[in-house]
């Protein structure tokens, strides 16, 4: 008994009818004493009148939609004065209309009332109303979103409004889902605007004229998500060499995935970057390979259209060799002119020549031609430079990088 005793305690619905029944108890039993001591007062009759009371509507809800019915009716009662009184301070009744049996079209229809005593007199305001019943429609439209981007921050756009869901079903009077001419979702902030916003939206659905139509929307909200995007500027990326390749290995090529990157960020900010620079290590490399590397941000910059660029470093084995005894050739004398190398003597060197091993490896000294210039020299003994031409993507270093010659006039002694 105890365990079901408290079961009834903790149920509210058991709760709230016990309270009911003690509030009745308390009133009758005030009642009665009050009409002990005055018995002409139970036959009083008086009048009250009851507002606000919810008007309840009875249809086919599944095929039909109402309109034009009133949220609530006032209704007006006399009779005995303790019946007055419960009745007000109870309000157990129901207003009704009953639309059971009535088609589609505009009807007048009487109020109803259900549940108020016999004995009392009573009268409903309104007594009739006109009621429009449609058939029942329902239709799937995309929402649209609406939003002042006169708001946004200067320089600041919008980005692919993400909406969830994106539509929503409106069910309504076929007459009035046939006015329906926007479906939209009003997004309010305060400006200035420079973040992305998400924030719930309610649904309206409108008119041509942009008014307000009574259809029932599912879901009545939206989830909105609205990109802001600052202003942005597109760099080149340049890659920095950082450190020397090891002994023996030559570098070939360096190539990136992308030449340029879109920044993100306050103009004037922006306005300050030409490039950006790319950091890249290449100590310990030793064959070819591609190095994903971070992309730094700059300062002040919010955003990177790339976080990472790849970057191929191209590298061959290398190696160096000496060709030795290479003529000298003497380009630009003159008629009437003899010249004569001094120095070296045998008017040959040494050229040492490095790149890639295949490359090297095939070449002789026939690939390589050495001269010196005296087109413009006059006669006597100069110092004058060696030129070397031979095939790209080798390097080279003399044995000397100049020689000494003697110009002189024919048959003048030398």
């Amino acid at each position: 008994m105890d365990k079901l005793a408290n079961k009834l305690m903790e149920n509210k619905w058991f709760i709230r009818g016990l309270a009911l029944v003690l509030a009745l108890l308390l009133y009758i039993t005030a009642y009665i004493d009050e009409n002990a001591r005055n018995p002409s007062q139970a036959s009083t009759t008086q009048s009250a009148t009851i507002e606000d009371v919810p008007i309840e509507v009875y249809y086919d809800e599944e095929n039909y939609v109402v309109y034009n019915v009133p949220e609530t009716a006032t209704v007006h009662i006399a009779g005995n004065n303790a019946l007055v009184q419960s009745t007000k301070t109870l309000r157990d009744f129901t207003v009704f209309i009953d639309l059971m049996n009535v088609t589609e079209g505009t009807h007048r229809v009487e109020l109803q009332i259900r549940g108020i005593s016999e004995r009392l007199s009573v009268r409903i305001e309104p007594q009739f109303v006109t009621v429009i019943v449609q058939e029942k429609v329902t239709i799937e439209l995309p929402v649209e979103v609406e939003f002042n981007e006169a708001l946004l921050e200067e320089g600041y756009t919008i980005g692919d409004i993400q909406i969830e869901p994106h539509a929503v079903k409106v069910t309504g009077g076929k007459d009035v889902i046939s006015q329906v001419s926007l479906v939209k979702a009003v997004i309010e902030v305060e400006a200035p605007v420079n973040e992305t916003i998400k924030q719930k939206a309610f649904v309206t659905v409108l008119d041509k004229n942009l008014n307000k139509l009574d259809v029932l929307v599912d879901p009545g909200e939206v989830h909105v998500t609205i990109p802001i995007i600052p202003p942005s500027k597109t760099v080149p990326v340049e890659v920095k060499i950082e450190g020397e390749l090891p002994e023996g290995i030559i570098l070939q090529a360096i190539n990136t995935n992308i030449q340029e990157v879109e920044i993100y960020g306050k103009k004037n900010v922006l306005e300050e970057i030409s490039e950006i620079e790319i950091p890249v290590d290449i100590r310990d490399i030793e064959e070819s390979t591609v190095l994903s590397v971070p992309i730094p941000l700059p300062r002040g910059v919010t955003a990177i259209s790339h976080e990472t660029i790849d970057v191929e470093i191209v590298v061959a084995r290398g190696m160096t060799r000496t060709l030795e005894g290479i003529p000298i050739q003497i380009i630009g004398l003159k008629e009437g002119y003899t010249v004569e190398i001094k120095d070296p003597e045998n008017g040959e060197v040494d050229l040492t020549i490095s790149g890639i091993s295949e490359t090297i490896e095939s070449l002789n000294s026939t690939n390589f031609t050495l001269t010196v210039d005296i087109t413009n020299l006059t006669p006597g003994e100069h110092e004058v430079e060696i030129k070397v031409d031979g095939p790209e993507d080798v390097e080279w270093e003399l044995s000397q990088r100049t020689v000494v010659v003697l110009i002189a006039e024919v048959n003048e002694e030398l």
